[in-house]
């Protein structure tokens, strides 16, 4: 088993960090991140300490910009880092795959699912963010998207999570991979969690998702006291157990 830190050129010529602790399992947990995160987050080592335990495969990495991969953060877009993502799923792709995907992860992994229908065998979205950038865009005013357009970058109030830099860039290219406006063609298991009570993106979210995936077997497990990130161990242990469910 290795869990160090690996890296690989990815198609854009960056070096994508990821951590792979391969057990020799039939069976691979993959783990996409949220927007501005590192795989060495509190969701992805609880997960890799989780799946060494069950003895499963485990795949996490950094999407380049991010933690400890190359790259420009601020030439990031949804298309460069969910090509990224599906590289990572393509190089470690097993008999069984299931994909978790936490906040803008969960619209990642989406992605990658649509593109691997036959290899994924089931997905599990955490406070997803499927489209975000519509809404963010959207709440701007005329002149704040002006000013957008013109210093080519915008930071963006976060009254619990601090204020964050998104640039014009990746909020006009994600427009290529909005997924909420026709029926999502993935008909795998589905599980979607939610906080209730998250602020950064409203468990509404989950309910369009749900709503447009075509699967006949799809729930969506709304968390009443729960935030954003559902990293507590009780929000853990729900996601454990939706995984244990795929096995």
């Amino acid at each position: 088993m290795t869990d160090t830190t690996e890296f690989f050129k990815s198609l854009y010529s960056d070096k994508i960090a990821y951590k792979s602790n391969q057990l020799g399992s039939n069976i691979t947990v993959f783990f996409f991140g949220g927007y501005s995160s590192e795989m060495t987050g509190t969701k992805a080592s609880n997960l890799s300490s989780w799946t060494q335990s069950k003895k499963l495969n485990f795949v996490r990495f950094d999407y380049s910009g991010h933690g400890q991969s190359s790259g420009s953060f601020n030439e990031g877009t949804i298309t460069k880092w969910s090509d990224e993502a599906n590289e990572v799923f393509n190089k470690f792709k097993t008999k069984k795959n299931i994909l978790v995907g936490s906040s803008m992860g969960g619209w990642i992994s989406l992605l990658v699912t649509l593109k691997n229908l036959d290899a994924v065998d089931s997905f599990i979205g955490i406070a997803s963010a499927t489209d975000w950038t519509i809404s963010e865009w959207n709440n701007l005013s005329l002149k704040e998207q002006e000013n957008f357009k013109e210093k080519g970058s915008i930071l963006y109030p976060d009254a619990d999570y601090g204020a964050y830099e998104v640039s014009y860039n990746f909020i006009n290219k994600s427009f290529n991979n909005l997924l909420l406006d026709k029926k999502i063609n993935i008909t795998c298991p589905v599980r979607l969690l939610h906080g209730r009570l998250d602020k950064v993106v409203p468990f509404s979210n989950s309910e369009k998702i749900i709503n447009q995936i075509i699967s006949q077997d799809k729930k969506l497990i709304i968390i009443e006291d729960g935030e954003h990130s559902l990293s507590r161990q009780s929000d853990l242990n729900i996601l454990f157990n939706q995984i244990q469910e795929f096995i």
